[in-house]
């Protein structure tokens, strides 16, 4: 019997644990700054391209599960850099949106891009409506590999700024 209530008690004690952990790494993920690290110049004319209407854009996603995994905020933050900085001059022209949601909550995406599960979405706005989009479902075979990872990344949003 004594062990059997000892047993209970720990378990109880490491299930309250892992949740307070969870809750807090998730509380404090959400109030740290989303500033990107400094990295690598932009390419020479990787985003030099010639201006489009102001309703022309390509539209980068990252949609998450309301709670995320540890691979999941690596995606996001590593598919945000490459916006950030591959991007840059078309970002701050408006050429190129960054858009992190959650999937679960904004049903209405998950439907139009077919997500079941974390994924980058890159869609190609023209004349102010989506045209067509590319769901990048390899980031997760890419996660380790950051070269072929942005590349993929960046090979997407070229592909719609032509």
């Amino acid at each position: 019997m004594m062990v059997r209530a000892w047993t209970t008690h720990v378990l109880l004690a490491f299930a309250v644990f892992t949740l307070g952990f969870g809750v807090g790494k998730e509380v404090g993920r959400r109030q740290a700054p989303t500033v990107a690290p400094p990295g690598p110049a932009p390419a020479p004319g990787a985003d030099a391209k010639a201006p489009a209407p102001a309703t022309d854009k390509v539209i980068v996603y990252y949609l998450h599960a309301t709670f995320r995994c540890v691979t999941c905020n690596t995606i996001e933050r590593m598919a945000k850099e490459v916006v950030e900085i591959q991007f840059a001059n078309a970002l701050a022209a408006g050429y190129i949106a960054w858009r992190e949601a959650d999937f679960q909550v904004e049903e209405d995406l998950a439907k139009r891009f077919d997500v079941a599960s974390s994924c980058v979405v890159v869609a190609n706005r023209v004349n102010g409506k989506e045209t067509e989009f590319q769901r990048l479902d390899e980031v997760w075979t890419l996660v380790d590999k950051p070269a072929e990872f942005k590349e993929y990344i960046a090979g997407a949003i070229r592909k719609y700024l032509r």
